[in-house]
């Protein structure tokens, strides 16, 4: 797998530094390219880290949806598992239990997230980088998950947008999303101080990257999306 600048798509060398100058690091087990960013985890899921996956994130996805947050993530694997897959808002990595790819690559903003991954995942590559500015080479995935963090983002469709350019033809994603549906969506885009999205919108923007909708589902206030890039 090659990497590629975030900041304008060139080539990274094996130092880390691409043709325009710019510099990133490897550090602690993970390529870090948002060392000269001032771009942090946010500041609640960096304490809750260490118990995120046994009890925060099952917990809290039961209580709004009354639906098993193990068994979303056990579908996506026999939906995604192939030789390159990439995991976009990994955290501490749950997808990597189920899993199955040669090129495993697990991306966060959060190093402390990342570090847990590591410890527990060992053979999946960990990338430190921004949802909306991949430094993943074009068409080079054959499958991408995006669970529990589109919805974080100021702009959405720049995460989609970002899928659907790193996906070879043909590739499958897979996207869990807060959606603004109901009293208990209303009370969680208050408690994260985000702006919620309708169903519409995620289904516009893949469509508008050229990714063919095969499946949604509904989980409470959350919205399960599986694609397919368009060959």
């Amino acid at each position: 797998m090659k990497f590629i600048c975030p900041y304008d798509g060139t080539p990274i060398n094996n130092n880390l530094e691409c043709q325009q100058g710019h510099k990133f690091m490897y550090h602690d087990g993970m390529y870090d390219f948002l060392v000269n960013s001032n771009v942090k985890g946010d500041a609640l899921l960096e304490r809750i880290a260490p118990v995120y996956d046994k009890i925060w994130a099952p917990l809290g996805f039961f209580l709004t949806s009354f639906s098993s947050y193990n068994e979303i993530f056990k579908e996506a694997g026999e939906f995604l598992s192939s030789q390159n897959f990439l995991d976009i808002g990994t955290g501490p990595g749950t997808i990597f239990k189920y899993i199955k790819c040669e090129y495993c690559v697990g991306l966060d903003i959060s190093a402390k997230f990342l570090s847990i991954l590591k410890k527990k995942f060992s053979q999946v590559i960990a990338v430190r980088a921004d949802a909306t500015s991949l430094p993943i080479e074009s068409s080079s995935m054959d499958s991408v998950s995006a669970f529990l963090v589109l919805h974080m983002l100021n702009n959405p469709s720049l995460g989609i947008k970002e899928i659907a350019r790193v996906l070879k033809p043909n590739g499958k994603c897979e996207i869990l999303v807060l959606i603004k549906s109901n009293s208990i969506s209303t009370l969680l885009s208050k408690w994260w101080k985000i702006e919620l999205r309708h169903k519409d919108y995620y289904i516009s923007a893949m469509e508008e990257n050229k990714l063919s909708l095969l499946e949604s589902k509904k989980y409470g206030p959350w919205l399960l999306l599986k694609c397919k890039k368009e060959g």
